[in-house]
């Protein structure tokens, strides 16, 4: 089932009945919290989850000044400074704040009353301190980046991605050539392909990514292949092109198999090659975002009053709900697939997950929100739980969230974990992520910056967000 085409049209389309719902009203923005860093706050005796290994550190006094950790140790002999904002810790968890490695970014500033403000509030309720947009509005979305950076609204640190490129986008190697150059002019961080480009311009985009220094995110399409993007050291999302190669060697399917597939080429996908796979893209030394909740969405068996029934879906406009759920429930391609075949595509990829963890190959959290029934901030949660359904473990998970795209992004010097000298990007957390990462949403406070934001002003952000999303427009 040949679905790369209409899958990218439904994403986008989903995407902008989203924005359209969002357009900016006149609703006030009741306990909006105002960028900038406390002097110095202190969180005492708490618990810490470093991220830097598989351990927890018990009864310690984290201090953090001017936007960075400046002090980690035992609370009995860790100095709290004079006049710092106290935060007790006692019986609860400090940890890095999540990221989101694939974010859609949506029109506006960022201002609490617009789509992008409404988008980044969401985040950072759910402690998402970091997010890499890998697609936006064409050039307001570097427009949210720097103004979160300089302070002038309240979000989380975020790395975009150049508009796509792909095979109506760019025609040939010298345009697209052409094009890298124009982004890296522009400061995009990085590069977001949805393929479809034919091998000698993918080579092309590839290869003037390398001169300029961009790394190259997104899909892999059967005209460039898996092993082909392992070679060229592509960022893999929604582990694109694997099930491809789970197809026997001459099946005529490998070139038509896209992202989703619940035909009659998933009868014959061999799950006995993954182990093959993964090691080959370990060696490549190349990551991976599964995006497992999102296509788990799609396919879901339970039906759309199940997805109807998420409770975050009133932090979004339900104009929004409403064309999702007409979406899903009028797709031609879902009706009538039986519940099994539908529940053997999860588990494939499931499989591919989870065979990509074992072998060593790194992993990333990516949401792919917002969209079909994934609200953003809310998603990174459900993704996080699906690769926990999946069988990874909780740290190798939170790895993913927090650690690993700090050292995907060349940062981990700078943020991802809890650490002396570290960017205060914090979640404190009631009960122990290491022990479930669904412990991950009883959320306490974040810390965004050195910015701290208790549960109180998180409540009051989704509180405003839930109002302003629907408002009746100006």
């Amino acid at each position: 089932m040949r679905r790369e085409t209409r899958w990218a049209r439904w994403s986008a389309l989903g995407l902008a009945l989203w924005m359209t719902a969002c357009g900016t009203t006149t609703a006030t923005a009741p306990g909006s919290a105002k960028p900038g860093t406390a002097d110095t706050v202190a969180f005492v005796d708490v618990n810490v989850v470093p991220m830097d290994s598989e351990r927890l550190l018990s009864h310690q006094t984290v201090v953090v000044r001017d936007g960075r950790i400046v002090a980690l140790g035992p609370a009995d002999s860790t100095h709290v400074p004079w006049g710092a904002t106290r935060i007790e810790g006692q019986g609860r968890y400090l940890m890095p704040g999540l990221v989101d490695m694939h974010l859609h970014l949506v029109p506006g500033t960022g201002q609490p009353e617009d789509p992008a403000g409404q988008v980044l509030a969401l985040l950072l309720a759910n402690g998402v301190t970091s997010a890499r947009a890998l697609g936006g509005p064409k050039d307001t979305a570097l427009v949210v980046r720097d103004r979160v950076a300089r302070g002038e609204v309240l979000g989380p640190t975020l790395y975009v991605a150049g508009p796509s490129l792909h095979g109506k986008s760019v025609q040939g190697p010298e345009q697209v050539r052409q094009r890298v150059r124009e982004y890296k002019a522009k400061g995009y961080d990085l590069l977001k392909t949805h393929g479809s480009l034919g091998r000698e311009t993918y080579d092309a985009m590839v290869s003037e990514a390398r001169a300029q220094g961009l790394t190259v995110s997104g899909h892999v399409t059967p005209d460039v292949g898996l092993f082909h993007a392992l070679e060229s050291g592509q960022q893999i999302e929604h582990l694109d092109g694997y099930l491809n190669e789970l197809l026997p060697e001459n099946d005529a399917a490998r070139a038509e198999v896209g992202q989703v597939e619940v035909g009659a080429p998933l009868d014959r996908m061999d799950a006995a090659r993954i182990p093959a796979l993964a090691e080959a893209t370990k060696k490549a030394g190349v990551w991976s975002s599964p995006t497992l909740a999102l296509f788990e969405t799609v396919t879901s068996p339970d039906g759309v009053e199940s997805l109807r029934a998420r409770p975050e879906l009133r932090y979004v406009p339900q104009a929004a709900v409403a064309a999702w759920t007409q979406m899903v429930s009028s797709d031609p391609e879902m009706a009538g697939v039986p519940v099994a075949r539908k529940l053997r595509f999860a588990e494939l990829r499931r499989q591919l997950a989870r065979g990509l963890y074992t072998a060593g190959a790194k992993l990333l959290v990516g949401s792919d929100s917002p969209q079909l029934f994934m609200v953003a901030g809310f998603a990174v949660h459900r993704e996080m739980e699906a690769l926990a359904a999946a069988g990874i473990p909780p740290y190798g998970v939170l790895e993913a969230a927090t650690r690993h795209p700090a050292e995907f992004m060349g940062e981990a010097s700078t943020w991802g974990t809890v650490a002396e000298g570290q960017r205060a990007d914090l979640l404190l957390l009631d009960a122990n992520p290491l022990e479930d990462v669904k412990h991950t949403r009883e959320v306490a406070g974040v810390m965004v910056r050195g910015h701290w934001l208790p549960r109180g002003e998180l409540d009051a952000l989704l509180e405003r967000t839930a109002v302003v999303a629907n408002a009746p427009p100006r």
